[in-house]
């Protein structure tokens, strides 16, 4: 009898509909622009793509269904070289969390599983199918979300807390720097993903109690921040873990020229 009560309750509580869901794999490939003319602010760039159909004028991440018996990090590889091909490796990819806000997706409940990944030298955008243009867009132009389709500014936006992350532990930092560097070149690649100055003096002090991230030389840039005063030059360390994090604090004064902030 009580078998049959409890089976009653339970069949009443059941879904009488049920909701198709839709897992999706969306991938952030972070670059920087290497030409020294361009602020560093400006020179984060992030991969995107236009899809056949998409909403026009507007980018997206590279992206979509994970097949059946397909890892995750597979579709991730798979999407992201047949919509830009550019080819990633399962070791480039971090993982940056879920979204699914029901209204992500107007056509469908999907769930994204996003990843990013840190590309120093990209090689040439070649889309193989499902896209109709890849390239490499300002960071800062994509956190309008008026240029990105779905909730991909809001993807961008974490996958770069990642990657800060990565920066503040590791000796990822040195990957997007030449075999020897200055330490203004090193600074640089910090403030691209920072997305805004930090102070010099402090930088420099920051690195210099990091046990083994950079071994300083015994030679000379031919340029320096300073007129006549050439910059020294430095190679990576042996470790890939920093022995000190290497964090940096929003300095106001200190953020741009005009002494004004941004969002970022």
């Amino acid at each position: 009898m009580y078998l049959i009560e409890y089976y009653e309750v339970v069949t009443k509580q059941q879904r009488t509909k049920q909701l198709d869901f839709f897992v999706y794999v969306d991938t952030v490939v972070f670059t920087i622009n290497p030409d020294r003319l361009l602020e560093p602010e400006d020179r984060l760039e992030v991969l995107v793509m236009k899809r056949p159909g998409g909403a026009k004028g507007k980018w997206a991440l590279p992206g979509g269904l994970v097949d059946d018996n397909e890892k995750l990090e597979l579709t991730s590889i798979r999407k992201v070289k047949e919509e830009t091909g550019l080819t990633l490796k399962p070791r480039d990819l971090h993982q940056v969390g879920a979204f699914g806000d029901p209204n992500r997706d107007n056509r469908f409940r999907a769930i994204a599983i996003a990843y990013m990944a840190l590309v120093p030298h990209p090689s040439e955008l070649r889309p193989i199918k499902y896209s109709d243009a890849a390239s490499f867009v300002t960071y800062r132009s994509l956190r309008d979300n008026r240029l990105l389709e779905f909730d991909h500014s809001n993807i961008i936006y974490a996958a770069r807390k990642v990657a800060r992350g990565l920066l503040e532990d590791t000796n990822v930092a040195l990957s997007f720097c030449k075999p020897k560097f200055t330490m203004t070149e090193l600074r640089k690649v910090y403030e691209s993903f920072l997305q805004y100055r930090v102070d010099p003096a402090n930088f420099r002090r920051k690195v210099a109690v990091t046990t083994d991230f950079i071994i300083p030389l015994e030679e000379f840039s031919d340029f320096g921040s300073a007129p006549g005063r050439p910059a020294q030059m430095y190679r990576a360390g042996k470790s890939d873990r920093l022995s000190t994090q290497i964090r940096f604090r929003r300095s106001l004064d200190k953020v741009h020229p005009t002494g004004t902030s941004k969002k970022t």
